[in-house]
């Protein structure tokens, strides 16, 4: 930014004789006072407006920076949410396979009535027909 000292608002006043002005070269000094004094504020002006768009092409590429990198992040959420949902997909079909399981097993009341049958029946005392053939044929030698 131009420093406003720089540009004085005031000429200097002059370093020779002084000389009685005539009313025609009062006016074009004060016009030129005039002029000097808008040529220095254009130039701040112009200052302020090259600053200020250099700070909108900053401002600009930080956006675009930032916007890409909300789109890789958006990208990256949305294959992580479609293989969540795959995953639960398969969760849920598996829970169905046990379930169907499930419906095949015995139920408790069902397995209590068949172990007392078991307990009543002893099947560890049966006999098998090879054992009972044996039995026989013993028998049968015997007499």
């Amino acid at each position: 930014m131009a420093e406003p000292s720089l540009y004085p608002t005031q000429t200097p006043p002059p370093t020779g004789p002084v000389r009685k002005q005539s009313p025609d070269s009062a006016l074009f000094i004060r016009i030129s006072k005039n002029v000097n004094n808008i040529a220095a504020s254009l130039r701040i002006l112009e200052e302020r407006y090259s600053t200020l768009r250099n700070r909108g092409q900053v401002a600009d590429q930080h956006i675009i920076e930032l916007d890409k990198d909300v789109r890789n992040d958006i990208k990256l959420l949305s294959e992580g949410l479609v293989e969540l949902k795959r995953e639960i997909e398969d969760i849920k079909d598996k829970l169905r396979l046990i379930s169907g399981e499930m419906r095949n097993l015995v139920k408790k009341d069902e397995f209590r009535v068949m172990e007392r049958y078991v307990d009543m029946w002893q099947p560890m005392n049966f006999i098998t027909r090879n054992e009972l053939n044996k039995l026989l044929e013993e028998k049968s030698q015997e007499k």
